[in-house]
Formats: C-alpha cells, structure tokens, sequence
C-alpha cells in the first residue's frame, strides 16, 4: 500500500494561517466551540480518494468516536470572515481493535462567508497538528504496511446549520500521516465522520 498524502490542497490552506497582519481577537461572542463526531475508517489509499467521493469510497469495520474541544484565537483579513482556532481531541477506536487516540490541532483556519450564509450558515475549516495513538493501529499497518503511534495530524470540515442558531451539522474527514516521510516511510489511515459542532 502506498503511504498516507498529505497532498497540496492541505499545504495550501495551511498557508492561511501565516497571513500577515493576524489580529489577535476580541472576546468574540462564541469563541469555544465543541464538536462530537463518530466516523468510519477508509481502506483507500489516499486522502483525495476519501475526500473526492466519500460515498463511493471503500471503508473497514474499524470507527472511532471523537469529542473535540476549540478555541478561537484570532481573526484575519475580510472583516473576520477567516478566522482561526486551536483544537483539543479525544477519540475512541472500536471495531476489530479497542484504544484511544489524542490529538492537538494548534492550527485552524475557519472560513466563515459564503453567499447562502442568510439560509444555510456554512463555515469551512482545515486544521493541522499531531495524532497519538495509546496502541499501535494494526488496521494501519494492514492498510500501509507499517505505522506508528505518534502521526502528523488534519482535520478537513465542512459544518452547516441553520442561521442565529448555537449548533450546526458537520461533516470532517480525519487524516493520519507519515507527511511525506517526516514521521516514516508508510502509515496513517482517513476517516469521514459525521457530527454536530456547538458554540458555547
């Protein structure tokens, strides 16, 4: 099996976050935010396979649960339209295998502004970091051949909800990853979890 990609579409959003001129943020009126999400694990190869066509892709009877915890920490340019967070995660493994999964995520770009927003409130966010597992993931080393326990870690989400309201859907995939060699030569998984966010 080929290893995990991070790919150009993750590097590029990214990029966002090292915008100039961040200003921190001023007490926003939801600045925490919880997300509480279950997701099945994908057997393809790659993250764009999962991400392209998350119906039509292959998935094994390996899932997680995961509780995330984020914190809003500054806003950029577009009058607060692109805003960042940082993100705390506890996931739950089950399936063929039992364990768990930490995950810190320092660095969320969220878009906030899209043209149906006054119908259906829509953000989209990418966020980046590391994944830990307490076990090492034998579904990952059936899939890639090899993995381990400490990964490079993102998050890809896309969330939807009605307007004024407090919680939304959302819609993640979950991304382990060797980062093109930085963390080994093969291993990671993807995951598409479904869920509800709320601004607390």
């Amino acid at each position: 099996m080929k290893p995990a990609r991070m790919g150009r579409a993750p590097i590029f959003f990214l990029a966002l976050g090292f915008l100039p001129r961040v200003e921190a943020a001023e007490t926003p009126e939801h600045d925490l935010a919880a997300t509480f999400y279950v997701a099945r694990t994908s057997s393809e190869e790659g993250w764009e396979d999962v991400f392209i066509n998350p119906l039509g892709a292959d998935y094994i009877d390996e899932y997680l649960a995961v509780g995330a915890l984020s914190r809003e920490y500054a806003r950029s340019y577009y009058d607060g339209a692109l805003k960042f967070e940082a993100e705390g995660q506890v996931a739950y493994h089950f399936g063929h295998e039992e364990f768990w999964e930490l995950n810190a995520v320092p660095v969320v770009a969220r878009w906030h502004r899209f043209p149906w927003n006054d119908r259906i409130a829509t953000t989209a966010g990418f966020g980046l970091g590391l994944s830990y597992t307490t076990e090492l993931p034998q579904f990952e080393v059936a899939l890639e051949g090899e993995t381990k326990r400490l990964l490079v870690y993102w998050v890809a989400e896309i969330t939807a909800g009605l307007p004024n309201r407090s919680w939304a859907l959302s819609l993640r995939l979950h991304h382990r990853s060797v980062a093109y060699g930085l963390m080994g030569d093969e291993g990671g998984m993807n995951a598409v979890g479904l869920g509800v966010r709320w601004q607390l």
